[in-house]
């Protein structure tokens, strides 16, 4: 009912009126009558621009709401209306343009001054009664057209002697005579009246023939190409072209016609009139002008966060000094010739994702090689919070911008190509969009914010190495580079996260990206994955043999009670099994158990919950060249170890065999009763003393030397242990 009263009320509000003359989709048409749901519209002849067909005048209805509808995006153009109507041979206000207007405004500040002294009965309304009075006129209507530019500027309300721009002024009238023939305009056409003509002024015709026009043309279209030319070679070219043929005019019988030699303003003219996508392809070729010309349209939209992740790689202009003095002691010589970290100073290799709902970038990762294939870690960074980076640097503000993408649209780059970018994407559920190469406008964000990065970050230090030897000049980005990559990866990260994300953007209303991020996150729920997920995906596959003590990788103990039941289960041959194994979580591995069944694993020593590959790195490089006992010692002991085992191993041999089959299962729960696992360790209650339930009571009428009395479990622990003593006289 809501719907329908709302739409009565838009077909009553008609945005046109009898003898209107409006233009619907290119095509003219007039109001012939309104009735109370449609009009009766007359179309004019119609020739469609692009098919050639004739539509021929017909009359047609359109109904109310399709008026509305058509007004309300912008379909709609009212040409004019009989209400509005305009002097003859004139042009509507609309059209014309403010310096226009500012000269009709003066117009009619003197006209309103001559209206005045009529009414006062101070002038005549003749023209020898305007120029009789000439001087009091220009001096009225002097007075009310600075009251104009007062009201216009916004002095008004302003206190006395504060400084007032007032625009540009139009000149006064030279005499009396002009502001009478101004008076008569306005008498017979109004405002619109008042309106000169000086737009329409001058001699537009062109002296050059048709001739002239088309030889200029043939030798622009000629010259003008990727080389670049400059004018004056164009203009040389052309009036070269002029003079031979008008030698070859006067030399001919009967003499043929002389041209008008061209000058450079006409030539200059000529090439400016071409039209720009012409001009970009004759001289930047095809494809250069299809790239950076190519029509957008409404653009890209989107409707909340992540919904649309875009991907690429970016070769900052910047040399960084790659070595690995502080922080990084911790790497192996090979790992710091794998990251690059040789000293030299080069170029290195960005890799983003921005999201382009909120303009957030969600994902970065460095590479000082440009062969290195950033993608997998730039999409597992978005899954992940990096506020701990953002801690690490000493931001202001968090980097918690992080979950499941819905879609992400890559280069289809060599390194975006591969079935184990497609199997990644797909494992998550994710949408992948490969966008053809040079075609920026499919990917705009990304390629913008890769522009931001380097005006606002990669400008500010020395190193720059420029993109041509042109600009590059005598520069030697080498020597100038000063920027160490511990550095550069800091600055780059306070960068982003409390410049960049902080910044109003243009493309959000003047939101900034993180203002955009928290109020995308409370409209809606941002999805995420599991760990178990993340391991599955992004982490490294592995086979590893079962054993009782469980799956033992990296030198950590893996242990679960439904890892051990696995083992003793049938059959007892040792299991190897698939397992996944998470750099950014090494307290947990998943093991597959089955074809389509994976088990969560986790670490038997709890200390390594939640921990990284990098933790573990860290305490390997501090334990180095730590050892608790010598290498004698070790020996010793591990002699006289085995020389006690070999003799209680003989001296088993004389006992019977204990374990039988009704009492295997008895076993076998035993020898797990007891193990220790960070899972049971985490289910476990929390500890508590054996005394900690003692409640002190004080007996009525004791001694004051008495000792307190005993609790229930004292005094049970007291009857046992004399029972003890009673079974041992027993025994004796």
């Amino acid at each position: 009912m809501r719907d329908s009263v709302s739409k009565l009320a838009v077909s009553t509000h008609v945005p046109v009126e009898k003898g209107a003359v409006f233009e619907l989709n290119r095509r003219r048409g007039t109001v012939v009558e309104l009735r109370i749901t449609s009009c009766l519209v007359l179309w004019d002849e119609f020739v469609d621009p692009e098919s050639g067909e004739v539509l021929p005048a017909i009359s047609d209805t359109i109904s109310n709401e399709d008026f509305c509808r058509y007004d309300l995006h912008g379909r709609l153009n009212i040409v004019t209306r009989p209400s509005a109507v305009v002097a003859e041979g004139h042009r509507d206000r609309s059209h014309r343009s403010r310096a226009e207007i500012a000269r009709m405004k003066l117009r009619l500040c003197f006209v309103s001054a001559a209206q005045q002294m009529i009414i006062d009965g101070d002038m005549e309304e003749t023209r020898a009664g305007f120029i009789l009075r000439g001087n009091n006129l220009l001096g009225l209507g002097t007075v009310y057209y600075n009251r104009h530019l007062m009201k216009e500027a916004g002095a008004t309300g302003k206190r006395g002697g504060a400084k007032v721009d007032l625009g540009p002024q139009s000149a006064l009238p030279e005499s009396p005579a002009n502001i009478y023939k101004w008076y008569c305009d306005h008498r017979r056409g109004g405002q619109n009246a008042l309106f000169d003509e000086y737009a329409s002024s001058g001699n537009r015709t062109n002296r050059y023939t048709e001739a002239e026009r088309a030889l200029v043309h043939s030798v622009i279209r000629q010259r003008l190409d990727q080389e670049r030319c400059s004018i004056s070679s164009i203009v040389s070219s052309v009036q070269a072209v002029f003079d031979v043929h008008n030698e070859d005019a006067a030399r001919a019988h009967p003499p043929g016609e002389v041209f008008n030699r061209p000058g450079y303003d006409f030539v200059h003219a000529a090439i400016d009139a071409l039209a720009p996508l012409d001009h970009a392809i004759r001289t930047r070729g095809l494809k250069v002008a299809y790239r950076d010309m190519h029509a957008l349209g409404v653009g890209v939209k989107t409707s909340r966060a992540l919904e649309r992740v875009e991907i690429d790689e970016y070769t900052f202009d910047l040399m960084v000094l790659l070595n690995h003095a502080g922080i990084w002691d911790w790497l192996r010589a090979e790992e710091r010739e794998r990251l690059g970290l040789d000293g030299s100073a080069r170029r290195v290799v960005l890799s983003a994702a921005i999201d382009v709902h909120t303009r957030c970038i969600v994902g970065m990762q460095i590479s000082a090689s440009e062969t290195t294939s950033l993608l997998r870690e730039t999409v597992e960074m978005i899954f992940m919070d990096k506020t701990p980076i953002a801690d690490a640097v000493g931001a202001h503000e968090p980097w918690n911008m992080h979950g499941r993408p819905e879609t992400i649209v890559l280069d289809r780059g060599p390194n975006y190509i591969g079935d184990e970018v497609y199997d990644l994407l797909a494992d998550l559920g994710i949408t992948n969009l490969g966008a053809p190469a040079k075609k920026p406008w499919i990917r705009p964000f990304i390629e913008r914010v890769f522009r931001t990065i380097h005006v606002g970050f990669a400008q500010r230090f020395s190193g720059r190495t420029f993109s041509n030897v042109v600009e590059k000049g005598e520069n030697d980005a080498a020597a100038r580079a000063s920027l160490t990559i511990d550095d550069f990866l800091q600055w780059l990260v306070r960068w982003v996260v409390d410049i960049y994300h902080n910044a109003p953007h243009a493309g959000l209303l003047g939101r900034t990206p993180a203002e955009a991020w928290a109020q995308a996150k409370a409209a809606s729920q941002l999805q995420s994955v599991s760990r178990e997920e993340m391991r599955r995906v992004f982490g490294i596959r592995r086979h590893r043999k079962l054993g009782p003590g469980g799956i033992t990788m990296m030198h950590i103990q893996y242990q679960t009670d439904d890892l051990a039941k696995l083992y003793y289960a049938p059959p007892t041959k040792p299991k190897v099994l698939e397992v996944a194994w998470w750099p950014h979580d090494i307290g947990t591995i998943s093991v597959k158990v089955a074809p389509d069944r994976w088990l969560n694993v986790t670490a038997a020593d709890p200390m390594w919950i939640g921990k990284s590959f990098d933790d573990l790195m860290m305490i390997r490089h501090r334990m180095a060249g730590e050892r608790d006992r010598s290498n004698a010692a070790r020996a010793r002991a591990l002699v006289e170890l085995d020389a006690a085992a070999h003799r209680g191993k003989v001296l088993r041999g004389l006992l019977p065999t204990v374990i039988t089959d009704g009492t295997y299962e008895r076993y076998e729960a035993d020898f797990m009763r007891f193990m220790s696992t960070a899972e049971r360790d985490f289910d476990a209650p929390e500890h508590t003393d054996l005394f900690d339930d003692v409640v002190d009571l004080q007996v009525v009428g004791a001694e004051p030397d008495m000792p307190p009395p005993m609790t229930a479990v004292a005094r049970a622990s007291l009857t046992s242990a004399a029972a003890s003593a009673l079974d041992d006289d027993l025994m004796e």
